[in-house]
């Protein structure tokens, strides 16, 4: 495994293989890896591609600084589990990689809806950082985890508007025995951590209501109080949105997901879930496509 932390270096590594006709695969992470990053790892691995995988903590993403300073580095034991995993490149690139080079890309309303609307800044940070690794690495595969939906929907859009020529793979999410998705953020809930299984167990509540066809748009109010009165420390949002582009469901069957941010002990906890059966909504209430 090579451990490369400099641009310059990992872009002549990366033309000697491309040289040679070898394909690269790509995944970006912020480290701290658990086995939601190990199945995307995993997943590159069965292209026989060269594997990448960044550790990267971009400051640029983050809009709240206590945030960024706490979130959770794990370098060497990262790299222990890179190497057991055969990955072929490690980069891990200090914060001059993308302070000095920020660009800009027009997100437009995908990157003001839900995390977008409480994170101001987060999604520029993501395309400038996306932007710099996918103009250095050139990779044909790109891996993406589904936890994050609405950052691998602004991922694709950067990818057509700026005509990359890279394959979007997103792999379903990691759950642990509770049906809480993995993140680098569980370990920071302390004691507070049985209370993230209120998460998932609301998202399956939303979607078997939706299938028995008797839900409706207040019930999202009454779920938010549920989660409240149980402990949770704020509901950012609880919304059901179509796939194709986070819009408002509406008179026409779409695939629909159902999306929650909550905070826990201070800690912020996404989470979605797919309505496996096409949605629409008539007279607030929501109808499934009977096929």
């Amino acid at each position: 495994m090579l451990l490369i932390s400099d641009p310059y270096i990992l872009s002549s590594r990366l033309l000697e293989f491309k040289k040679k006709g070898r394909k690269i695969s790509f995944i970006p992470t912020m480290g701290n890896l658990h086995k939601g990053h190990l199945k995307l790892i995993r997943e590159g691995k069965k292209e026989n591609f060269i594997t990448l995988l960044s550790i990267f903590v971009n400051p640029l993403q983050f809009n709240d600084i206590n945030d960024y300073k706490n979130y959770p580095r794990t370098l060497e034991q990262d790299k222990k589990l890179a190497f057991k995993e055969g990955i072929d490149i490690l980069f891990n690139p200090n914060d001059h990689f993308i302070l000095k080079k920020k660009k800009s890309f027009k997100l437009g309303d995908i990157s003001k809806k839900l995390c977008g609307s409480f994170r101001k800044g987060h999604f520029e940070g993501v395309s400038a950082v996306v932007i710099e690794f996918l103009n250095l690495i050139n990779p044909d595969l790109i891996l993406l985890g589904e936890k994050d939906f609405q950052q691998t929907i602004v991922i694709k859009k950067i990818i057509k508007n700026l005509d990359f020529k890279v394959k979007v793979k997103m792999i379903p999410t990691v759950r642990d025995k509770n049906d809480v998705a993995l993140s680098s953020r569980n370990k920071l809930l302390g004691a507070d951590s049985s209370l993230a299984v209120l998460i998932p167990k609301t998202l399956n509540q939303m979607i078997r209501e939706i299938k028995n066809g008797n839900f409706k748009f207040s019930r999202i109010d009454e779920l938010k109080s549920n989660l409240i009165d149980n402990g949770i420390q704020k509901v950012d949002y609880l919304e059901i949105l179509k796939e194709k582009d986070l819009n408002f469901p509406d008179s026409q069957f779409d695939f629909c997901r159902v999306f929650i941010s909550a905070k826990i002990n201070g800690i912020r906890l996404i989470d979605n879930m797919r309505l496996n059966k096409k949605v629409k909504i008539s007279n607030e209430k929501f109808f499934v496509e009977r096929n």
